[in-house]
């Protein structure tokens, strides 16, 4: 027995469609029955169906429809397999403006619901109808099908693979809409679950039963080239979207024990680079940034952990740089944006091409400025200074926390400090923070307690801002992100304490002296600009 049993049996009491007698009756079965209450009063005859179903109708607030009275178009019947509809007594009615109206019998079957919307890609909209009206017209719909295809098997086969694809193009659409840059499909134990990583946090969105699982793991691996017979080991692959042709997915998959994981990672190659502006620097920043990408020659790193933006700054100079007397290329793993103009080329390490042979072949295609996607190991990096001594101009990335700390790794990976010192002219250090959506966010002044708690850096009455909701940034309260850059200029005091095997704290006190801010300071300047929350810096940057 539970109180929602209670409201329902009330109701029927009110209107007189049952007695208390057969009410307490009914609730005394319920309670070595896990029937809801509904059922057992039909089963023991107290009431009709039709005069439930209106009942219900009206407690939830759902139309109740009279299904011998409505016309039903089969094509919107035909978007969901029969055995679906048969599980959740389930009649789909009509489809009006990306609205898919369907007669179901219990309200509260939020799994067929959910299964319905992934399959059709609609929004399901509820009429109330009765067991048996539903039952009789599903009858009616095999026998439709029966007549046409000659058989049930044959109408079953055809019905086989469409609502995994429709589930499938359902959710890959809905990523794009919400402007996700991954899908993550995670088995659980009951379910499998979808989340979307929008700007840079994952949501979770409605779960895909376990019946349509490995279905669903297996379409995506059959566009994506892969082996879907092999669920032991790790595999990768890509597929175009039909709908979204702009966009290219690359998909991964993971053993796990209770199924494969699968992230897919959504690139719109229609993506332009941004303007410095664009990213979120500031005037003084943007500045910086140009006065380094202007350098002849040299090295000019960009740093930060996985997600952080790097590969989108670098893009974001290379189109600054991008001149018609000048000869750019670059090598990447892989080629994720497309630049005209630019000369752009994907490792391959399976055919022994990887970004030290890649630099190699570069420089006999006499290029002025070479972007190599990342410097991985000890060989890389020793070809990059090489190329940036010989008078090129070479930019790259590394994974450090800071700016001070890509000196530190490079020193790490035995480069010699005289090289570091001749070729290295700047280091960028990334994050990206989200950024707050102009139509809901709130304003409010720093408390005392808030900037003690942060040192000062923040003063007593500054003007902040928080996270609201609304439509217009899906509920999140944030809307895009914007940059934070911690920018190292390699000067002659930062020379000279290269050769010294400095620490990264040596090097970045000797900068902040000079003028540089840190990852958290550029974050505080955001957060005062209302661009962001303070706790959204904290967050972000709370190891720097």
């Amino acid at each position: 027995m539970n109180d929602k049993s209670i409201k329902i049996g009330q109701e029927l009491l009110e209107r007189r469609l049952i007695s208390q007698e057969q009410l307490l009756e009914a609730l005394s079965i319920q309670k070595e029955d896990k029937r809801m209450l509904g059922q057992i009063l039909l089963a023991q005859g107290f009431l009709s169906d039709e005069a439930l179903t209106e009942a219900l109708a009206d407690i939830y607030q759902i139309p109740f429809i009279n299904l011998n009275q409505a016309k039903i178009d089969q094509s919107v019947i035909d978007l969901i397999p029969i055995d679906i509809l048969r599980r959740h007594n389930v009649l789909p009615v009509r489809l009006e403006n990306q609205n898919l109206f369907i007669a179901i019998h219990d309200p509260l079957d939020l799994s067929a619901i959910q299964e319905i919307q992934y399959i059709t890609g609609h929004q399901p909209q509820l009429y109330l109808a009765t067991l048996k009206d539903i039952c009789t017209h599903l009858d009616k719909f095999v026998d439709t099908v029966h007549t046409l295809h000659g058989s049930r098997e044959q109408a079953h086969t055809d019905d086989d693979d469409v609502p995994v694809i429709n589930l499938v193009d359902s959710i890959i659409s809905s990523a794009i809409t919400e402007r996700a840059s991954d899908i993550h499909l995670e088995p659980q134990k009951d379910n499998m679950r979808v989340r979307f990583r929008i700007d840079g946090t994952l949501y979770e969105k409605n779960l895909v039963t376990k019946t349509l699982q490995r279905q669903v793991i297996s379409r995506l691996k059959i566009i994506s080239g892969m082996d879907v017979t092999d669920t032991r080991r790790p595999q990768d692959g890509r597929f175009t979207p039909e709908k979204y042709p702009q966009y290219n997915c690359r998909v991964s998959t993971l053993p796990d024990i209770l199924g494969e994981n699968m992230v897919i990672r959504l690139l719109n190659r229609n993506t332009t680079a941004l303007s410095f502006e664009e990213l979120g620097m500031s005037p003084e920043e943007t500045h910086k940034i140009k006065t380094l990408s202007a350098s002849p020659h040299g090295i000019i790193l960009l740093t930060g952990p996985t997600g952080a933006g790097k590969t989108t700054t670098l893009y974001s100079i290379l189109n600054f740089l991008n001149q018609i007397e000048k000869c750019i290329i670059t090598v990447e793993d892989p080629v994720e944006y497309q630049l005209p103009g630019i000369n752009q080329t994907n490792i391959n390490n399976l055919a022994g091409y990887s970004f030290a042979s890649a630099i190699r072949n570069i420089l006999r295609h006499d290029p002025d400025i070479i972007m190599i996607g990342e410097i991985r190991d000890t060989e890389t990096a020793e070809i990059a200074i090489r190329a940036a001594l010989t008078g090129h101009l070479v930019l790259s990335t590394l994974h450090t926390n800071s700016a001070a700390g890509a000196i530190m790794r490079l020193l790490d990976m035995n480069i010699a400090p005289f090289l570091l010192r001749a070729s290295l002219i700047g280091v960028i250090a990334q994050r990206l923070v989200r950024r707050l959506c102009p139509h809901c966010h709130t304003e409010y002044e720093a408390s005392d307690d808030i900037c003690h708690s942060i040192e000062g850096s923040i003063s007593p009455g500054a003007t902040l801002a928080s996270a609201g909701q609304c439509e217009k940034c899906f509920q999140t309260g944030f809307h895009g992100r914007v940059g934070l850059y911690e920018i190292l200029q390699i000067n002659d005091p930062i020379r000279e304490l290269i050769l010294e095997s400095p620490n990264k704290e040596a090097i970045t006190k000797l900068a902040v002296s000079q003028g540089m801010k840190t990852l958290r300071t550029a974050g505080y300047n955001k957060a005062l600009a209302k661009l962001t929350t303070l706790e959204e810096v904290l967050s972000i940057t709370g190891t720097e």
